[in-house]
């Protein structure tokens, strides 16, 4: 199973890329690399990431995924059982610095809070979904036996804005409460849809908004001009 895949969605006047992503194995980081590069070819103006039933996996690998999108902002924070935090930040360079919607759910767990959390408490992307699962734990294996060993946690993962992520997951910016789709990305999936519609609004609000700005601006340098 391919662990990131990507496509190009059109919605009237927008193109927009819809990018997977269904465990983070140590390649996904570089995968998610040149998959932003390649939809940056294809001009797509703004990026559906569909985190959905992505359980987790290398939390190394979320985090990086995470440095793609910030700009030397916090990604995460871990606490350990000194209450003593430690930050773990973005560089300042980003591979898609354009708008984003996040798909999560039920089954979004671990490494994909991780990246969840970071993009929402940065406001670098909208949630869209249901809470997710809420597994933000660091265990260390103890061996008691040759044939038994106890996990013991060390410290708890969480979100740039101090939110613990173990047993409370995070709550999406827009709830969807209508059925999930059997498969993800197909033409049938509503939530896609949904993020879609969403997005193409955000992208027409900002055309607005930089029209607006540009009509000012020519308005100024006529007043000026007048003036002298």
């Amino acid at each position: 199973l391919r662990p990131v895949r990507t496509k190009r969605l059109r919605d009237g006047s927008h193109t927009i890329g819809y990018l997977r992503i269904t465990q983070f194995s140590e390649s996904v980081p570089k995968k998610i690399e040149e998959a932003l590069e390649e939809l940056n070819e294809k001009e797509v103006e703004g990026i559906i990431l569909d985190l959905r039933n992505n359980s987790g996996g290398l939390v190394s690998s979320g985090i990086a995924v995470a440095d793609s999108f910030l700009k030397g902002k916090i990604i995460v924070e871990t606490k350990n059982r000194d209450g003593i935090k430690d930050s773990i930040m973005s560089e300042e360079n980003t591979f898609f610095d354009g708008p984003m919607v996040t798909l999560v759910n039920k089954g979004t767990a671990s490494a994909s809070e991780i990246l969840a959390g970071a993009l929402q408490d940065n406001k670098r992307s909208k949630l869209i979904g249901e809470q997710t699962y809420g597994k933000g734990l660091i265990q260390s294996l103890k061996s008691l036996s040759e044939d038994s060993g106890i996990a013991i946690t060390v410290a708890s993962y969480l979100t740039p804005s101090g939110n613990n992520i173990q047993g409370r997951g995070i709550v999406p910016d827009r709830v969807l409460d209508f059925a999930e789709a059997k498969e993800f990305g197909s033409s049938e999936d509503k939530w896609v849809k949904d993020s879609e519609i969403y997005l193409s609004s955000l992208l027409d609000k900002n055309a607005d908004l930089q029209e607006k700005e540009h009509n000012n601006k020519e308005e100024i340098t006529d007043g000026s001009q007048s003036y002298e």
